[in-house]
């Protein structure tokens, strides 16, 4: 079946805050736009008069969608949504999930400087690919300050604004030191087939070895094809004046250990020949050395450095970076990352990501870093 005027227009609208009404020029230049055929404004305003009637739209000085046209929307969906604005979509996407998780993404945004992802249309093709743009400052003049997002209001005047990814500072606003560690899986690029699987085995080592070392770590889906381990530290114990260089040298030290542990470990099969040459990596530079490697990037360590939030959807693919039950994260699928999958078992996984702080003394020994 195929997308039609009254598609795009109810799209458009949907997206627009609540309360807002659209001129028509606006939907006029953006339904052409999509349409990618001449079309007159006396066929749009035909149409939409029709909508009027049917109680989808309604007018006052301006357009906006009714309760009928979004249900109407919602259905149509399913049928042509790939034949439609992909940044509108990935839109309604962010303002229908975004107020049903604010209180679980919140914690990870509160008191800390938070980079946003706002999506546009993208000038070429509209419909297959988005624009994005990395907003790190709420205000550039006459001085950058960082964004801020304490709350819902912050949370949901952003998601109106167009930003649908989160991406939080892995310190408060002081800088003085990560309160977060993060190590972020990446497969490289030849191990298209095993990425996933690969990347699912690292994990699960590295979770297990910081359990033995009297850590308690979290897991979760980067919203793309990798996994993030983190933990968080009573940074007290930890000795150096740049707690980020230490932070970086112990993921450094932890890939050391994994590298030595998996080669005495049980691992799937399809791995095996990967393990033999290496399979873990720690450098960060020449990514093409790490083509067939999964690189275990501390690159976020530092002042500045930012992650995406738990919770957050991802802008490329439109998937949940979501946590994931480390007792299972060998059954873990790509589906489970779903924005209606993470909706319907959010209280559950929730409980994977409830973050404490635990002592490193253990750790940093056995890593000989004290």
């Amino acid at each position: 079946m195929k997308a039609d005027i009254r598609d795009r227009i109810l799209l458009l609208l949907s997206i627009k805050e609540e309360g807002k009404y659209i001129d028509f020029e606006h939907i006029f230049e953006k339904v052409s736009r999509d349409e990618k055929r001449k079309i007159s404004k006396e066929e749009i305003i035909n149409e939409m008069n029709f909508m009027i009637n049917e109680g989808l739209i309604l007018y006052h000085n301006g357009y906006a969608i009714t309760e009928k046209g979004m249900k109407k929307l919602m259905e149509r969906l399913p049928i042509v949504g790939d034949q439609l604005n992909l940044s509108y979509r990935l839109v309604l996407l962010a303002k229908q999930y975004y107020p049903k998780i604010y209180n679980y993404i919140i914690p990870f945004l509160r008191d800390r400087p938070v980079s946003v992802v706002k999506i546009f249309s993208d000038d070429e093709d509209p419909i297959g690919k988005i624009k994005p743009l990395f907003v790190r400052y709420a205000r550039y003049k006459p001085k950058p300050i960082f964004i801020s997002i304490n709350n819902k209001d912050d949370l949901i005047n952003y998601v109106n604004d167009h930003a649908i990814d989160f991406i939080p500072y892995v310190h408060k606003f002081d800088m003085k030191e990560p309160d977060w560690f993060i190590i972020d899986l990446d497969a490289g690029e030849g191990l298209i087939k095993e990425g996933l699987l690969a990347i699912k085995f690292i994990a699960n080592e590295i979770y297990q070895f910081l359990l033995e070392n009297e850590v308690k770590s979290y897991l979760k889906f980067s919203g793309s094809r990798g996994i993030q381990i983190w933990a968080s530290f009573d940074n007290s114990k930890i000795p150096g004046p740049d707690l980020f260089a230490t932070y970086r040298l112990i993921i450094q030290k932890i890939q050391n250990k994994i590298e030595e542990r998996i080669s005495k470990s049980q691992a799937p099969e399809e791995l095996l020949p990967f393990i033999k040459k290496g399979l873990t990596t720690s450098i960060v530079a020449k990514k093409e050395e790490r083509k067939y490697k999964v690189l275990l990037d501390w690159s976020s360590m530092k002042p500045y450095g930012d992650v995406r939030a738990p919770y957050s959807i991802h802008y490329k693919t439109g998937l949940i970076s979501c946590p994931i039950d480390p007792n299972k994260v060998m059954d873990f699928q790509i589906e489970y990352a779903k924005p209606d999958n993470v909706l319907n078992n959010i209280n559950k996984i929730s409980k994977y990501f409830e973050m404490e702080k635990s002592n490193p003394l253990k750790l940093l020994n056995t890593l000989n870093i004290i």
